[in-house]
């Protein structure tokens, strides 16, 4: 490339751009695609105006444009950006993205398409474009939309998904041709390449701008951000991995640092610059003697893709939480595909794993996708009213029993980001060892077997047993048990409901698919249906009171474990009292009273149901008190029950019980535990009546080793209810009734005198 040239071409595609996009903003159409119609005017495939003169540099011009495209996003990602959009974006982006991974995919594999031309084509049509629906919002005034707000949210996950999605389908292109092991491999270089960045985000260049902030100027600060983008992309590439993602975490680096917002603004003009040149690239390479071959591949794709975004993404609103108006007024925003296929399209083609006639298909289906958006969203509106008036009214009252108009606001409050995060980590980590699992299982497990049995059905059976009965734990774990956090937003909002079943659903397909991994081995059939075949036991599995038993005592090793230094640091600094201070200060008891004149129900009629996480330890009636109720005593017009339970579990019950007209929340403020037992008798009650906490050791013989709470019996034989358990330094509060106790643990228990004597009769308390 000559500088002649280079200036030739560079003023050609400029000039072009400026005049095609001038017309184009006349025309009320999007600028992207103004620029890849310019792209095609002046490209060798377009005869009539003058072209670019070296035709090799359009790959270049490519390259640069997505570099800067996702060094731009980068700056704009951030990890509170992504807790603010709440749980209704992350379910309408998790449930599109799979569906339309799942359709694109399945659609190559009709055509008959290549194995990697289908895994690409699912990565192509699997997200929407931010910048065509930003745009058509701005120009019709629907920015303020709580549909607008919504979607927008959920290109917001959709982007940060994709980038994932271009390291994922870099390692399966690179890898195509490698054994398992070597995969497995590639998937741990990748790894260590993003620990090597969180780090760099933790440790050095947030450091470094600090130090240096004083001392750059604007020019100075564009040189070396752009210097260290370019930098980390050379490393990204010799280490094996796209230009796009090295410049994305140069982005997130720089945009998380004390002058990140400085740097997202100077880098702006530069990243529009190169974002229409990469947009003009995208259109020099659409050869039309291509489209005219395959023109029934894009009027067939086209409509896949239309079709599948529109239901897919109105399905995943309304699954949300939102109501039908938003979900159809979203859904037929999200319509089209955009500049994501191209940057997926281009890492394709550079990696050469794709064949030439995809990257001009995709572009065809983008352009004609892009031209329908404004019509589809002002005609979302109508059709609308055309489906809510036609629908049953027993489907509109189950939709509006579901939904809520405020359903934006409702996700976004921190139960949903405090919920989302520890979603998130069980099903990151289970889905990794379940991987290693197969990997484990695959690659050693079965050539072992094998040598054993003659049969290779047998040893097949056999080893996918194994790895079977390993996953089950995990598949339980990744779902959690029924947490306070869950049982909060459940009872919070009707219009959480879909939001959190939807989210269950995704984790039990994910699960699904690494046991119909497992299962291949043994079944023949087609994988989609293996993994509902899966989905059938694990429904079973993550209710099975067992396997919640030994997960959840798993799960407390291994936080005993991690946490060891830190727990016995925390015991010695609570000082004499440790034993029971991280109870007080973690438990609470709040009273309700039964306002309904005719009420007569059990406790056990009351406490019932899989969302009642609070243990009701007082019956006051007439001044009489009734400590540790049984499970069928008779609550009365009058009386006040006293529940104990942890911060979330007290808030559930609070919600639950907040539209009851037979049950009514005192204005008694909530008291913590210490409070509660301390305050006893300045409240009045006799030292007979007083609730005591008392501790007991299960030592090696005792009876209640390996027994869970649900079936130890120390509440009926005792009257005692365990709220607390030490296992070493770990302490654990309010534990689950599936809980498993084991030798050495200490139970705190919560009681009247009656317990007491109870306790000293049967041994496990000394007088």
């Amino acid at each position: 490339m000559t500088l002649d040239t280079f200036v030739t071409d560079l003023a050609l595609i400029l000039v072009t751009a400026g005049i095609i996009t001038l017309i184009f903003k006349k025309l009320k159409q999007s600028l992207v695609l103004g620029y890849i119609v310019a792209g095609f005017l002046i490209s060798p495939h377009f005869e009539y105006l003058p072209t670019v003169v070296d035709e090799a540099d359009i790959d270049i011009w490519a390259d640069i444009g997505v570099i800067f495209l996702m060094f731009g996003l980068g700056l704009e990602f951030n990890f509170k950006k992504i807790a603010s959009v709440g749980g209704s974006a992350f379910t309408t982006a998790v449930t599109v993205m799979s569906f339309m991974v799942m359709v694109g995919a399945g659609v190559g594999a009709i055509f008959g398409w290549d194995k990697m031309d289908c895994i690409f084509l699912g990565g192509m049509l699997s997200m929407s474009s931010t910048m065509v629906i930003l745009k058509t919002y701005e120009e019709h005034n629907l920015k303020k939309e709580p549909f607008a707000d919504l979607v927008m949210s959920a290109l917001v996950i959709e982007d940060i998904v994709g980038v994932f999605m271009l390291v994922i389908l870099s390692t399966i292109a690179v890898g195509r041709n490698m054994t398992g092991v070597q995969l497995f491999l590639e998937v741990g270089v990748m790894m260590a390449y993003l620990v090597i960045w969180v780090l760099l985000i933790i440790y050095l260049i947030p450091t470094i701008f600090k130090k240096i902030e004083h001392l750059v100027n604007d020019e100075m600060l564009v040189v070396i951000s752009i210097g260290l983008c370019l930098l980390m992309v050379v490393i990204a590439n010799a280490v094996g991995f796209s230009s796009a993602l090295g410049a994305f975490l140069t982005g997130m680096v720089l945009g998380g640092t004390v002058v990140g917002f400085r740097i997202e603004h100077l880098i702006k003009p530069v990243k529009d610059l190169f974002g229409s040149i990469f947009f003009i690239s995208v259109g020099m390479m659409i050869v039309p003697t291509v489209l005219y071959d395959y023109i029934g591949y894009i009027v067939i794709i086209t409509i896949v893709v239309i079709a599948g975004q529109i239901f897919s993404s109105t399905l995943g609103i309304l699954l949300s939480g939102q109501t039908l108006y938003t979900a159809v007024r979203g859904g037929f925003s999200m319509m089209q595909i955009g500049e994501f296929s191209f940057i997926v399209a281009t890492l394709g083609m550079s990696l050469g794993v794709i064949s030439d006639f995809l990257y001009p298909i995709i572009v065809c289906v983008s352009v004609i996708t892009t031209l329908l958006t404004p019509i589809s969203i002002k005609q979302s509106e109508n059709v609308y009213d055309y489906i809510n008036g036609r629908l049953p009214e027993r489907v509109k009252k189950a939709i509006r029993r579901n939904t809520s108009a405020d359903q934006n606001r409702i996700a976004r409050d921190a139960d949903w980001s405090a919920y989302l995060k520890k979603m998130a980590i069980r099903t990151v980590i289970c889905s990794a060892i379940m991987f290693v699992l197969y990997w484990l299982g695959t690659r050693h497990l079965d050539p072992i077997i094998d040598e054993l049995v003659d049969s290779d059905l047998i040893a097949n059976c056999i080893t996918a047993g194994i790895i079977l009965v390993l996953m089950a734990p995990l598949a339980n774990f990744m779902h959690g048990t029924n947490n306070a956090l869950l049982v909060k937003l459940w009872v919070k909002h009707k219009s959480n409901r879909m939001a959190l079943v939807t989210l269950k659903a995704v984790r039990i397909l994910i699960a699904a698919c690494f046991m119909a991994l497992v299962l291949r081995k043994i079944f023949h059939i087609p994988f989609i249906i293996l993994v509902l075949i899966a989905a059938v036991p694990i429904i079973f599995i993550i209710r099975s009171d067992y396997l919640n038993g030994v997960t959840i005592n798993m799960e407390k090793h291994f936080a005993a474990n991690f946490m060891e230094r830190t727990l016995a640091k925390e015991k010695k600094d609570r000082g004499r009292n440790a034993n029971v201070r991280w109870l007080d200060e973690s438990l609470y008891v709040v009273e309700f009273k039964v306002i309904d004149e005719n009420f007569a129900k059990t406790i056990y009629e009351i406490a019932n149901r899989r969302d009642f996480l609070v243990t009701i330890i007082r019956i006051i009636r007439d001044n009489k008190y009734i400590n540790m109720p049984s499970a069928d005593e008779i609550v009365m017009t009058g009386d006040i029950l006293q529940m104990l339970g942890t911060r979330d579990e007290v808030d559930a019950c609070t919600l639950l019980l907040k539209d009851s007209d037979a049950i009514e929340y005192t204005s008694t403020p909530d008291m913590r535990m210490k409070d509660f037992m301390y305050g006893q008798r300045f409240r009045g009650t006799s030292s007979e009546d007083e609730l005591l906490c008392i501790p007991i050791v299960i030592g090696e013989g005792s009876e209640y080793v390996k027994k869970s709470i649900k079936n130890c019996g120390l509440r009926p034989t005792y009257g005692a209810t365990i709220f607390g358990i030490e296992r070493g330094d770990l302490p654990i509060v309010s534990p689950d009734i599936e809980t498993v106790m084991m030798k050495g643990d200490i139970l705190w228990l919560v009681g009247g005198y009656e317990m007491v004597n109870k306790l000293i009769q049967g041994g496990l308390l000394d007088e």
